[in-house]
């Protein structure tokens, strides 16, 4: 439920609207203007939208993705990975909800389910070894790297539960999340990435307005079945 209550009938205006202030914004992050803190300016518009359109959890979610582009912006990076933490935390608390109160009444236990899960369980493990194996052991030692163990566990279990939505769009949302943050730590612990700029913000712009547009009840139109099992 959102903090706010809106008539369907404004649901498709502010959804278009916050949808094209958002791209505006992130557009404006890569011109060459001097604003303050302009990374965040886009996850604060989808912030404010969502307090009419989106369950709390995600509002919670997106405003703590703003406080992190902010500290990222400052500089701040322990400022900056605790706040992505909680917006990891928000976001598994919103797909495990879900999950238990519309996929699980909806799914049948298959052998097709049970490879399916099998088969995230496997995905996530593998990130989360690789993850360990070449990123986190490469950052600094102490309380940055116990941090970005602990960033890279919440990271893959939200990934896991966004798989488990039956849904192509939070999945491709959390895919995109995961892409933009391990591009985003291997730059920064492991070794220089050309571009890195654009490969962290485009797919991290993308990722987060996919699950905001999703966690809506405004539908562009139907959704891919590829995740339905």
């Amino acid at each position: 439920m959102a903090f706010f209550s809106i008539s369907e009938r404004l649901t498709r205006n502010i959804a278009i609207a916050s949808s094209a202030v958002f791209a505006s914004l992130a557009v404006l992050y890569f011109m060459p203007a001097a604003l303050p803190c302009k990374t965040a300016y886009p996850l604060t518009a989808l912030t404010i939208a969502s307090l009419w359109m989106c369950p709390w959890q995600i509002t919670a979610a997106l405003l703590f993705s703003a406080i992190g582009d902010m500290a990222g912006s400052l500089g701040i990076f322990m400022l900056q990975m605790g706040s992505f933490a909680a917006t990891h935390i928000f976001l598994i608390w919103f797909f495990v909800k879900r999950y238990d109160e519309k996929v699980a009444r909806e799914r049948k236990p298959t052998a097709k389910t049970i490879g399916y899960t099998f088969l995230i369980g496997l995905i996530c493990l593998t990130i989360a070894w690789f993850a360990f194996s070449k990123v986190v052991c490469n950052a600094p030692e102490g309380i940055i790297r116990i941090g970005a163990g602990i960033y890279a566990l919440l990271i893959c279990c939200m990934l896991g539960t966004a798989l488990h939505q039956r849904s192509s769009l939070y999945a491709l949302g959390a895919i995109l999340f995961v892409f933009s943050d391990f591009i985003l730590a291997w730059n920064k612990f492991t070794e220089p990435i050309d571009n890195a700029r654009l490969l962290i913000m485009v797919p991290y712009y993308l990722g987060q307005w996919l699950i905001y547009i999703r966690s809506t009840s405004f539908r562009v139109g139907p959704e891919m079945r590829l995740m339905r099992f």
